[in-house]
């Protein structure tokens, strides 16, 4: 029994020792490989290094082609005075596939913009607000669109997140103005707005002669001092009392306080569509340092596959017509 687990003891040492061995030798084999490359890199290394220099001008020429430079990220709240956020939401979503498309020219033409600024515009992007607390504020963004088919969250409708992309950091006041102009254009958003004033007149009709009933009210005889004093019999004795005077003077400030709410937002034209403040801006950098040396590698590592292809294609030569005539002669003999 001690000779049989000996025998197992010293099977596992021998094995443990022919991995080691043939780990080493596999190191020793791959870093020659990796100095005879090195070697045949530096024999080669004028095409090569001309290689690496096209390939980076490719990057860079493909890097302004696409319009690889530094981006700007604008992002604020825009207020949708009187529509949903949904049909702007729309909006801004065709207006976004234009961009995809470089179709700058109908761009310019929906912001009412130069061309030139229509350029700079690399995306736009609209993002709900989500009240998932159900206390009627807004608490959080739904920039990952988790939310979207979500029933137990309230999506707020009076506000969008905006997302601008741009080039040219001073196109950002054009863009905005833009952007309010291509929204409260729509014809849609245009009737929304009509109603809503015209609402708010009448509103202001309704408020002003409700308190004229009310004032009329209190010039009613029964206000008078003759109708303010009632009698009442209780088991014999008389009691004389005064009634309370009701003016109604808190309800007819108040429907005139309103009145007057409603004629200051008519005075003030708030357009339909206003951003709440300025744009927070977020500058990303270029990706033409990667481009250009990525292509560089690429092209280098082609140039070097070819090149070693080249020579040793005597070798490959030698060893097929090898393999071939092997294949023959084991053909042959069957």
């Amino acid at each position: 029994m001690e000779q049989q687990n000996n025998n197992e003891e010293l099977d596992l040492v021998w094995l443990c020792r022919a991995v080691f061995e043939k780990m080493g030798n596999a190191g020793k084999w791959c870093g020659d490989k990796y100095r005879r490359i090195l070697r045949f890199a530096w024999k080669k290394k004028f095409p090569l290094s001309i290689a690496m220099t096209i390939g980076i001008a490719i990057g860079v020429a493909q890097s302004y082609y696409e319009q690889y430079f530094t981006k700007y990220t604008l992002e604020s709240l825009v207020f949708l005075k009187t529509t949903s956020a949904d049909v702007c939401d729309d909006l801004i979503e065709s207006l976004n596939l234009f961009c995809k498309k470089k179709n700058y020219d109908k761009v310019a033409e929906m912001m009412d913009i130069t061309l030139e600024d229509a350029t700079k515009l690399k995306k736009i992007t609209p993002y709900f607000w989500i009240d998932d607390r159900h206390s009627g504020a807004p608490t959080e963004i739904d920039k990952t669109e988790r939310y979207l088919k979500d029933t137990s969250v309230v999506r707020i409708y009076d506000r969008l997140q905006i997302e601008i992309v741009t080039s040219d950091l001073r196109t950002v006041p054009i863009l905005k103005n833009g952007l309010v102009h291509y929204l409260s254009s729509n014809d849609e958003v245009k009737r929304n707005y009509e109603s809503r004033r015209e609402m708010l007149q009448k509103m202001v009709v309704q408020y002003d002669a409700e308190a004229e009933v009310l004032d009329s009210l209190r010039r009613q005889e029964y206000f008078s001092d003759l109708n303010r004093k009632k009698t009442m019999q209780i088991d014999g004795p008389m009691i004389v009392s005064e009634s309370n005077r009701q003016l109604f003077h808190d309800d007819i400030i108040k429907l005139k306080n309103k009145s007057f709410d409603c004629e200051i937002e008519l005075k003030k034209k708030v357009t339909s569509v206003y951003f709440n403040r300025d744009f927070a801006i977020t500058a990303q950098s270029p990706k033409v340092l990667t481009l250009s040396l990525l292509y560089g590698f690429i092209m280098m590592s082609i140039v070097f596959i070819v090149i070693g292809f080249i020579h040793k294609r005597e070798s490959i030569k030698t060893y097929l017509e090898y393999d071939e005539a092997a294949s023959f002669k084991a053909n042959s003999g069957k």
